[in-house]
């Protein structure tokens, strides 16, 4: 489904509009769907890796600290212990 719009856009930037839309061989309202889907989409990206950045981006505490440790040492103890 399909909703009816009107926008106001400046001569020059429907002027640049219309010389790609035509360049790449679709109509200003194909080219304008894509533009604004194309932007929405980068949009909820940047919000995601902000919220992953939040999360994911400070040093491991002290606690985070010991689970690795504790890791590690039980990695090398499978390693010490495997024949291969």
């Amino acid at each position: 489904m399909t909703v009816k719009t009107e926008i106001s856009l400046s001569i020059t930037l429907i002027e640049r509009v219309d010389s790609l839309a035509q360049e790449l061989r679709m109509s200003r309202n194909e080219l304008l769907s894509v533009a604004v889907q194309e932007f929405i989409e980068r949009s909820e990206t940047r919000r995601m890796m902000a919220a992953l950045n939040e999360v994911h981006g400070e040093p491991p505490d002290e606690e985070e600290l010991a689970v690795l440790r504790q890791m590690r040492e039980h990695h090398r103890k499978l390693m010490r212990d495997d024949p291969w």
